[in-house]
């Protein structure tokens, strides 16, 4: 009866795993990204003066600056020679293009200045192409940020990648 009880809980929460959604915001005004798995995390980086970063699983929570941490060389053990795999990029490329095309952009807003006024000239007509009329911001004003917003679900990856 017990073995009954833990396997519907572990299936539970590998459901959960593969239900709850992910997020990933981006903002370079304020230079900052965040990946959020709601309930379970989330990863933070950030620019006060220097890159930090901030992580929390759970109930456990720890902040570090990217200049403490170094990399540890790895020492050489002499072994057996492994070869290298053959790997297929286009179809790699393919699974990437299908994952990537199975997320939901659920805020974006783009405003650019090239810095050649004949330039945005050109683009500026792009404000108001319907699709882009709230999102995409040519200006003359040497205003350049994006700010992108998206989600999806663990599952949905996984079939992305697997079909």
């Amino acid at each position: 009866m017990i073995w009954w009880i833990v396997l519907i809980v572990l299936f539970g929460a590998l459901l959960w795993l593969l239900v709850s959604p992910v997020v990933l915001e981006i903002d370079t005004r304020t230079p900052a990204a965040t990946v959020n798995w709601r309930t379970i995390g989330d990863v933070q980086v950030w620019f006060e003066d220097e890159w930090w970063l901030s992580f929390r699983l759970f109930f456990f929570r720890k902040t570090i600056r990217f200049a403490d941490m170094k990399s540890k060389e790895k020492k050489k053990r002499p072994g057996r020679i492994k070869r290298k795999k053959k790997i297929d990029f286009r179809r790699m490329l393919r699974k990437i293009g299908q994952v990537i095309t199975s997320f939901q952009v659920m805020e974006w807003r783009l405003a650019l200045d090239t810095g050649d006024n004949c330039r945005n000239a050109q683009l500026f007509p792009l404000n108001y192409l319907p699709r882009s009329t709230d999102h995409l911001l040519i200006n003359f004003m040497d205003e350049n940020y994006l700010v992108l917003k998206i989600r999806n679900r663990p599952w949905k990856m996984l079939y992305a990648f697997l079909r």
